[in-house]
């Protein structure tokens, strides 16, 4: 089955009958017409639910919408560069940032430097600012709610900066993203930012890649995104925007992803060549926020080398993104031995990088599409509030008690390094193997780091997967929090319950002070990191919690001799 005008190959193999019969069931309900209407009944039964899902499809014409916005915003660009500045810094938590990290590591700079600033990790936040030129930065602080404590947090921090160094002119170095009426715009108007942005409320942010939040720092990037959005409006009609079609890549990419999770290949593992490994990042908030819920979903899994067919179960589909200018052989040929041992392998070819728009909208209404098969609402995330809400009481007993509450007694303490959860062992390794004892066919690990993001972690992140997948034969994810909250956190909490989550902390040693609040961002990392662990053993899931201590390059390396030994112990 393939889709030659948008360059999309599928091998399904034995899958192939039942993923034709969805799109002609889908089809011979008058799929396309009912869609782009949005008629919710494609979903659900449920009235309320299902006016939840009109008030969130705002995205479907977005690409024409904003195409005539683009003058616009070039004008802004322009304006900006006559100013003087230069550097631009993106200050968001998931939909707010992720097309613009995709952007900033798939495009040469052609435009401004751009820097992505998404975590409340100290180091992170100290090492960004020694980087940038303060007085000639531009921030954009974008937050769909104007209630994200991450944003917020940032701006704040960025904004006492500057105004140190610019007094009542401070606020010309901001610009601000969001919603009309939320909070943020009448702040923004206070304190004199340089422009707001009144983004669409009808569009949730993992949706929202083809809108302000990423077109605006495309264009200060030197990215056309004009091209962008003409090839994003190619594909809108594709997808029927203007009527039934014979070939709806859309609705192809969505029944086939749909089908699969339906008859257990719910790992929708992702290879791209090196060029294109941030598209991991957007396709991982897109896929599992979307569908992670109600027991049901779709794990994305980025970042994990190809190996040979028989390391594999029977979990997985494979699909491969990359460009029609790359041959990419090494990754081509073991995809070819995959798909030849019986794995659906799907492969994608763009001609250049600004082909990412219309992928992007390939791949939104995909996933709108992989809803109606499961069955399920893709336009909620209705899991992620919870780890909002224990981190947000943590921080109410931090506020009245100077500290966050203990995280109780190890279940070993080995080299300095703390290891906290539900099994027991005479030590680092005894612990490590009775949880991985727990592992069964069709599980998953996560690796969730809430620690300053740099190569050296990369690699030993990277390194523990590749043990537990060698071992175990299970699919492996890795994500830097709090970043993945905004993301798959829902999936984690929401999906189904066979995930197994390590969660790494350390200490902060050169702690930042917020202004304005009475806590540092390394207390609230820390009470992120404890509120999402709350969260996970609340919804039953299986959770250790390794603390690192003061410096966590080394004592991961520690952790990683430990987990060898644990392996070795299982059978």
């Amino acid at each position: 089955m393939s889709d030659t005008q948008y360059s999309a190959a599928y091998h399904l193999g034995q899958y192939q009958p039942a993923v034709e019969a969805e799109i002609n069931q889908l089809n011979g309900q008058d799929f396309t017409n009912r869609f782009w209407h949005k008629d919710a009944t494609l979903w659900t039964q449920d009235a309320e639910a299902q006016q939840s899902i009109r008030s969130f499809m705002g995205w479907l014409d977005s690409p024409e919408v904003l195409s005539k916005a683009v003058g616009d915003i070039q004008q802004f660009v322009a304006d900006v560069k006559a100013a003087g500045f230069q550097h631009v810094v993106v200050m968001g938590m998931g939909g707010s940032t992720m097309a613009p990290i995709v952007f900033e590591r798939s495009f040469p700079q052609n435009g401004l430097p751009l820097s992505i600033l998404d975590t409340t990790d100290p180091g992170t936040v100290a090492e960004l600012e020694k980087s940038i030129p303060l007085a000639h930065t531009l921030f954009i602080v974008a937050s769909k709610s104007g209630t994200t404590a991450e944003p917020l947090a940032f701006g704040d921090y960025f904004y006492d900066k500057v105004k140190a160094l610019k007094g009542d002119k401070a606020g010309e170095n901001f610009v601000a993203i969001t919603d009309p009426g939320s909070k943020f715009v009448t702040q923004a108007t206070q304190e004199g930012y340089r422009k707001i942005f009144l983004n669409f409320a009808e569009v949730g942010g993992r949706f929202s890649a083809l809108t302000y939040f990423g077109l605006v720092p495309a264009a200060l990037y030197g990215i056309d995104i004009s091209a962008m959005l003409r090839g994003a409006v190619e594909m809108m009609r594709a997808c029927g925007a203007q009527g039934p079609v014979a070939d709806n890549p859309g609705l192809k990419l969505g029944a086939t992803m749909g089908v699969l999770a339906k008859q257990g290949r719910d790992k929708l593992t992702l290879i791209t060549p090196e060029s294109l490994s941030s598209l991991g990042l957007w396709l991982e908030q897109l896929l599992a926020e979307s569908t992670g819920k109600e027991g049901k979903g779709i794990l994305p899994v980025a970042g994990e080398p190809l190996g040979r067919p028989d390391e594999y179960g029977h979990d997985r589909v494979f699909v491969y993104v990359g460009y029609e200018s790359e041959p990419d052989q090494a990754n081509i040929d073991k995809l070819t031995a995959l798909e030849q041992a019986g794995h659906p392998v799907v492969i994608i070819r763009l001609k250049n990088a600004l082909d990412l728009g219309s992928e992007f909208y390939r791949w939104e209404i995909g996933t709108a599409v992989a809803g109606i098969v499961l069955g399920i609402n893709p336009f909620d995330q209705p899991n992620v509030q919870a780890a909002k809400t224990a981190t947000d009481k943590l921080m109410k007993e931090v506020t009245e008690k100077g500290q966050l509450p203990s995280p109780g007694q190890p279940a070993a303490s080995q080299d300095g390094i703390s290891y906290y959860g539900d099994v027991t062992g005479p030590d680092a390794a005894g612990v490590l193997a009775a949880f991985f004892r727990q592992a069964q066919p069709g599980n998953f690990m996560t690796l969730q780091a809430y620690l300053h993001e740099n190569e050296a972690l990369n690699k030993a992140l990277a390194e523990f997967r590749q043990l537990v997948q060698d071992k175990l034969r299970i699919a492996t994810t890795s994500g830097y929090g709090p970043r993945f909250l905004h993301s798959t956190g829902q999936y984690h909490k929401g999906g189904p319950n066979n995930g197994l989550f390590v969660q790494f902390t350390a200490d902060h040693p050169q702690d930042l002070p917020l202004p304005g609040r009475t806590y540092t961002f390394g207390t609230f990392e820390n009470a992120q990191a404890q509120g999402d662990l709350q969260a996970l053993r609340d919804n039953g899931r299986r959770a250790l919690h390794i603390h690192l201590g003061p410096q966590p390059e080394q004592a991961l390396q520690t952790v990683l001799t430990a987990l060898k030994a644990a392996l070795a112990q299982l059978t």
